[in-house]
């Protein structure tokens, strides 16, 4: 086998190469994110503080967080039950959720 032939063989195993390792990855699975939106719904209503919190928009994704908008009753005495809204941003797949007020 000549120079360029090998030159040929080489470059066209390394391109198969290449694209054999660039098509053995996948993206994550439907239960996967699911996961993802439980634990990190679960953890935003937890820390909102709110009672009777929920969920009422999202899961909106980030390339590291995912962000709910939550309702529910501010607990304090002195609100006298009013309902409250607040954002959750929650970094992933570690980190605390971080609450604000929502209009």
């Amino acid at each position: 086998m000549n120079l360029a032939m090998r030159r040929i063989v080489t470059s066209t195993t390394l391109v198969f190469a290449v694209l054999g390792v660039a098509g053995s990855a996948s993206a994550s699975s439907p239960d996967a994110w699911q996961a993802l939106y439980d634990t990190t719904g679960k953890a935003c209503l937890k820390q909102s503080g709110l009672k009777k919190a929920k969920v009422i928009e999202g899961p909106v994704l980030f390339s590291h967080a995912v962000l709910y908008k939550i309702k529910g009753t501010w607990p304090q005495a002195h609100m006298k039950g009013k309902t409250g809204k607040v954002y959750c941003l929650h970094p992933y797949p570690n980190g605390e959720p971080e609450i604000v007020d929502a209009p």
